[in-house]
């Protein structure tokens, strides 16, 4: 059994929260020491093999109003501008009964932009455009906000029908990664508020043009590295001992790493399990175990280099897959990655036959060959489920002992489980952490 020099944090996890925990501390010039049980840092944003291609275990869309991510890369020395491929909203959805549907962003000032946006849509009449600018209306004269949580279908309940079907159900599977019968419409609403009322740009549609390793693991390793901080892989961490001065860290070599405070990073059901010894912990502990999850479905599809889509995300309803990403800008030429959110019959099919649904339906509406190729990945559970009342369950960064906190997009904020959640999640820790060690006169 070997015994580590006490370090100030240790963050229990690699993922995007704990990296960011640990850029963030960094920074600021305290010293971390990341422990991840896997041989690669990501967490459930990491990067798979698909014959001589490398893509992300899911496909995922930034928005502008990412403003904690983008100022993370930008810290850890990403040219956002060149890795990313962004472009104002534009959501272009087809329906399976014929109907398209297509919104630009408008040319004002936010919100403005919106609602110009919503007035210009050529395929819906003149009903069903006051019907959604009266609800926006409405919300943006609230300040989105509710006095008691609701169903996304609840809050939508006057909606013109193909305006739920095309444009609100689309949204909220996207952004809250569950169906709208069940969604909660507070954290739905924070999601419009802050992408689409602040600034023009925060709907902007941002698509990483490169891995996800490539855009965040390596660099936030190497900036961690060039700054003392320390990362081991493959140590799963099993035990956590309160003391007087901090933490002893025990791994399932037996190993003991010590630190003054704990970060523990890591998904849902790991935390549980490794607060479990902890009678201070029990309220938490329950609550993490009361919450649900909900998949994300990728199938990559490989076609001719001369594929592609009418823009470089599309919409379907009435179909198996919900959105089509088209991956030229990445430098895969005729490639398509077809998501799907949530829970659902797909999720019961085997892997050929879910593929080969997708590529007949992408035959059947743009006229395609039969894909060459295709990779299926699932993550069972990719988020949190987020539903009413869901916020009740989300524990705070700080923990009820002392020093020990908790990092991940399933904290306490504003947000459901995206990629700005964990990272929101990991920068908040920090500076939460750094207010501690100012107080203590460490810093």
């Amino acid at each position: 059994m070997n015994r580590d020099s006490k370090t100030p944090v240790i963050i229990v996890g690699g993922g995007w929260a704990g990296l960011a925990t640990g850029v963030e501390l960094l920074r600021n010039n305290v010293q971390v020491q990341i422990i991840e049980s896997a041989k690669q840092l990501g967490g459930r944003a990491r990067c798979v093999p698909f014959g001589n291609l490398r893509v992300d275990n899911g496909q995922h869309l930034l928005l502008g109003a990412y403003h904690e991510t983008l100022r993370i890369l930008k810290t850890c020395g990403v040219n956002v501008e060149r890795n990313f491929l962004r472009m104002p909203l534009h959501l272009s959805v087809l329906d399976k009964s014929g109907d398209s549907f297509n919104m630009k962003n408008g040319n004002l000032l936010a919100p403005l932009n919106l609602l110009q946006a919503i007035a210009t849509i050529p395929e819906c009449t003149l009903r069903e455009k006051l019907g959604t600018l009266s609800l926006l209306t409405r919300l943006w004269l609230t300040g989105f906000s509710l006095q008691r949580d609701i169903t996304v279908k609840e809050l939508l309940r006057n909606q013109p029908e193909k305006l739920v079907r095309m444009f609100w159900e689309p949204i909220c599977i996207a952004a809250l990664n569950t169906h709208i019968d069940t969604a909660s419409a507070s954290l739905f609403l924070n999601v419009l508020r802050d992408g689409f009322t602040k600034k023009a740009s925060d709907s902007d549609m941002m698509i990483p043009a490169v891995d996800l390793a490539e855009l965040y693991v390596h660099p936030a390793m190497q900036y961690i590295d060039q700054r003392g901080g320390n990362i081991s892989f493959g140590k799963k961490v099993t035990r956590l001992v309160n003391n007087d001065s901090g933490f002893s860290v025990i791994d399932a070599e037996g190993d003991i790493h010590t630190a003054e405070h704990v970060v523990v990073a890591g998904s849902v059901s790991s935390t549980a399990r490794l607060l479990d010894n902890s009678d201070l912990l029990e309220q938490t502990r329950s609550n993490l175990d009361s919450i649900e999850y909900e998949p994300i479905c990728t199938i990559y599809l490989q076609y001719p280099d001369d594929i592609h889509l009418p823009v470089a995300m599309t919409g379907l309803t009435g179909y198996t897959a919900q959105w089509l990403f088209d991956r030229h800008h990445c430098g895969q030429p005729g490639l398509i990655a077809a998501v799907i959110s949530a829970d659902g019959p797909h999720m019961r099919l085997d892997r050929i036959t879910l593929a080969q649904l997708v590529s007949d339906e992408l035959s059947e509406i743009f006229g395609w060959p039969e894909a060459s190729e295709y990779l299926v990945v699932r993550e069972k559970r990719a988020t949190f489920r987020a539903s009413v009342d869901i916020d009740q369950l989300r524990p705070s960064n700080q923990t009820d002992i002392r020093r020990l906190w908790l990092a991940g997009d399933y904290t306490a904020g504003p947000y459901p489980a995206t990629l700005e959640a964990a990272v929101h999640s990991g920068v908040q820790c920090a500076q939460q952490i750094l207010q501690s060690l100012q107080h203590n006169g460490q810093t």
